[in-house]
């Protein structure tokens, strides 16, 4: 028997002929490592895989995928879904940029899907995925409609229609986000307006609400 956990973008039966095991396996010689790999390699959606015999004839396969994506355009004007591990997801129409959550200031370079992406403006990348990476498991990225990385220096992000929160560079990111968590705590749900994280080093932050 073979049960398929954690999975919501991909059906079980997807999963499994991904894997390419077999009912009628012989249990105790099916190769988990290569299971992994093909279905890392046919479902771009999938983070991490594990894989476990369950006795006397069962096998547990148990995803975690990518439910939170950011447009990218690339350096050839075509658009793509990243996943916040910088893995190309799947390739979109340019139009849609706008209408997804989009990451502004960053081409990639000739993206293939479930691989990761590049691109002619390292740092720029480096400091997007940074930003993803502090932010994935806060809560936070699900709510986050754009990332600005045009100046790494002075970095912006927009949560839902009700934040702009002003990063400035990397350094002391995980602290800013920690920081940024508590200040959210804070405000009310009808509260909107612009967040400056810029001096969380200092313990400062200031909040300027909408007019």
């Amino acid at each position: 028997t073979i049960a398929i956990q954690g999975n919501t973008v991909y059906s079980a039966d997807q999963i499994i002929e991904a894997s390419q095991i077999q009912q009628g396996d012989n249990l105790l010689t099916v190769n988990k490592a290569l299971a992994v790999g093909n279905i890392k390699a046919a479902l771009p959606y999938v983070e991490d895989v594990s894989i476990a015999r369950s006795l006397p004839d069962g096998i547990i396969i148990q995803v975690r995928e990518s439910v939170v994506s950011f447009a990218v355009m690339t350096d050839t004007n075509a658009c793509w879904l990243v996943g916040p591990s910088g893995k190309a997801l799947e390739r979109i129409e340019p139009a849609a940029f706008n209408e997804n959550p989009h990451i502004n200031g960053l081409l990639i370079s000739t993206p293939t899907e479930g691989e990761a992406v590049s691109s002619p403006t390292p740092t720029a990348l480096a400091a997007a995925l940074d930003v993803m990476k502090e932010l994935d498991g806060t809560g936070l990225l699900e709510h986050i409609r754009v990332i600005d990385v045009e100046k790494e220096y002075d970095m912006s992000i927009w949560y839902d229609e009700r934040y702009e929160i002003k990063l400035g560079g990397t350094d002391e990111l995980a602290y800013k986000i920690r920081y940024l968590c508590s200040i959210l705590d804070q405000l009310s749900e009808f509260q909107a307006g612009t967040i400056d994280l810029t001096q969380a080093a200092q313990k400062r932050a200031t909040f300027q609400p909408a007019a």
